[in-house]
């Protein structure tokens, strides 16, 4: 695991050296291990790297020269071991054990169709001499991130928008200027999606995508080396169920490093208990953790403390101190460089953070949802179904029976629930993808130059749809995955010095899940019905009974406390005017009403906070 940075001039940059060695700096805490940079004679081109030393941590060192090619790459190739036999048997020699020197020596003989070969989490940069060109490429997840700039003059590449602004600035003598339309999704969603930047102009390669720039005029132009295959049922449940243990048996057995001490994010859900389940059966040393707040005993540790003890894996609680976690926030919301409004980050910050000094490698059950069809949004289509010819005049009338919900959290639900309701189950999907500020709110709070018209609708609108479920689950897979849940495990993990694992986002276990009926995903409302099937057979029935409490971070509160005083501050008039984003009246108005009701509002009210943060500290 690390950070690479690069730079490509068509004329001599004599800054090289000490820019190279900046973004390096900047990646510091991506790999602490080793910081490496090579130049050429005539200062044209320049690649670093700094390295979470894991496989073959003694030899394989980067950037790497093989033959007329130079790379660089930040992650894993899970399968090089077997990728190595195979090169073997075609007569290629190695020097050591290490995936970089296979990657090498893949791309010497398949070239750019090499990747197809790849199964890992991985950003590549190769500068092939013999083709003149510079290959940026990604992970078909998008789990390591990619940044890149191109003009006329020069390209620049980074593992982070730290690294890359470091040289942008430089060289353009200019600060980088905001995206808008990168804003307004950012508005919408609560994350900016690939192939968008906060920054005009400085771009993210998109996951299994591989951006060929040729060396000679910079011109780029992009391939993709994977695509999500067809939706094809073909699976009944009892070979699914066969198949499915032998996938993920596959992947955790693939995944496992023996040379580090290694920790499982531990929740008590299926799927962090399906890898504790295999960790143990294949006799890993692995330490899990769980993390329990001070207002919920009986959150997420109690049912991660009961697997342990039955599995008898060492096991660890954190406590998660909301206090702490409110004195860290501006170091930890400043680390993503971009806006990023997913308040689940601060609780992985804190449990990285928490084990840095003992732990290498971390895994995690990220991705099995999406995977497996888990989110309860996944059921939408269907209840709205129901009741799809009501919704208007429910809304319009507000006849919601609101009375006989319990507690607020079912209030904004249901509320939320009717509000996203469209006309067709498409569009039912991708109303409820957009849960931050609604469009017509952003176009009221937004000066008209900030506004910009609709560009991931007809992506949306052109994947293909079999049924809602394909369709959501290959929208998450694109955009949602890829702009938030993997940003907050890359960027947490990393900040600690840790490499994260996810075993249930193999290549394998995609096109697998493409070939499951919708039946076997979602079955009477149960949502993830094959995987909470196949849990059913590795642990006795009382563990299916508990039901995974978990926990939230508790903003809604911080809105009505310490963080209201803030947020005034961060839309006083002064501060709005010297900004130039927002309508001052409207904002100010806008705002005002969410905090009235900060425990409906708290997903706007954070994402309002969240970039007024960011622009605080990265363009004020």
């Amino acid at each position: 695991m690390c950070g690479i940075n690069g730079i490509i001039g068509l004329k001599s940059i004599k800054l090289m050296p000490l820019l190279l060695q900046k973004m390096n700096l900047e990646l510091q805490q991506r790999g602490p291990d080793d910081d490496s940079i090579w130049i050429n004679d005539d200062l044209t081109m320049g690649m670093g790297m700094r390295r979470l030393a894991i496989v073959d941590a003694d030899f394989a060192k980067q950037p790497w020269h093989e033959q007329d090619v130079c790379l660089c790459f930040n992650g894993e190739i899970y399968n090089y071991q077997s990728l190595r036999l195979t090169l073997i048997g075609l007569g290629y020699q190695f020097k050591t054990e290490s995936d970089t020197e296979v990657l090498a020596k893949a791309y010497l003989h398949w070239g750019t169709s090499c990747f197809e070969h790849l199964d890992g989490m991985f950003a590549i940069a190769i500068i092939d001499f013999r083709l003149n060109k510079l290959f940026l490429v990604r992970d078909i997840n998008g789990e390591k991130p990619l940044y890149y700039y191109i003009n006329h003059e020069f390209v620049i590449w980074s593992s982070e928008l730290k690294g890359l602004l470091t040289s942008y600035e430089v060289l353009n003598a200019k600060q980088a200027s905001i995206n808008p339309e990168a804003l307004n999704w950012y508005f919408r969603l609560g994350f900016i999606p690939a192939p968008l930047s906060i920054y005009q102009s400085i771009l993210k390669v998109k996951p299994a995508q591989c951006l060929s720039i040729d060396l000679t005029s910079l011109r780029a132009s992009t391939s993709d080396f994977w695509e999500m295959p067809s939706y094809s049922p073909s699976f009944n449940q009892q070979n699914a169920l066969c198949t499915l243990d032998i996938l993920v048996q596959q992947s955790v057995q693939q995944k496992i490093c023996t040379k580090h001490a290694t920790g499982l994010l531990l929740s008590g859900g299926i799927d962090s208990s399906i890898l504790a389940y295999w960790f143990k059966q294949m006799n890993t040393n692995i330490h899990c953790f769980s993390l329990q707040t001070q207002q919920n005993v009986q959150d997420e540790s109690f049912l991660a403390q009961k697997i342990a003890r039955f599995l008898g894996l060492k096991h660890e609680i954190v406590p998660l101190d909301f206090t702490q976690v409110q004195k860290q926030l501006d170091e930890t919301l400043s680390y993503f460089d971009e806006p990023y409004a997913d308040s689940s980050a601060l609780a992985s910050n804190s449990i990285h953070q928490w084990v840095k000094n003992d732990i290498k490698i971390m895994y995690g059950g990220d991705g099995a949802d999406e995977v497996f069809g888990g989110y309860q949004r996944y059921l939408m289509p269907s209840f709205a179904d129901k009741i799809r010819y009501y919704a208007p005049f429910l809304r319009s009338t507000k006849q919601l029976p609101l009375h006989q919900l319990s507690d607020n959290s079912q209030i904004n639900a249901c509320i939320k629930f009717f509000e996203k309701i469209g006309t067709n189950p498409s569009e039912d999907i991708w109303n409820i993808s957009q849960m931050g500020v609604s469009e017509s709110i952003i176009n009221t709070l937004l000066l008209p130059e900030w506004q910009h018209c609709d560009t991931l609708k007809p992506l949306f609108m052109s994947l293909p749809s079999h049924n809602s479920l394909s369709l959501a689950r290959h929208w998450d897979k694109l955009i949602a995955l890829e702009g938030d849940m993997l940003v907050k495990t890359d960027r947490m993990s990393m900040r600690a010095s840790i490499e994260y694992r996810t075993p249930f986002l193999s290549k394998n276990l995609w096109q697998f899940s493409q070939k499951l009926p919708s039946s076997l995903l979602i079955q009477k409302g149960i949502t993830k019905y094959l995987l909470k099937s196949y849990h059913s057979s590795l642990f006795p029935q009382r563990f299916q009974q508990s039901k995974k409490k978990g926990f939230e971070v508790p903003i809604d509160i911080w809105f009505s406390t310490n963080l209201k005083k803030e947020l005034l501050m961060l839309i006083s008039t002064d501060f709005l005017i010297k900004q130039g984003v927002f309508n001052v009246s409207k904002i100010q108005k806008q705002v005002t009403l969410f905090l009235q009701k900060p425990h409906r509002y708290k997903v706007q009210l954070w994402i309002i906070y969240c970039f007024q943060k960011w622009y605080k500290h990265h363009i004020q």
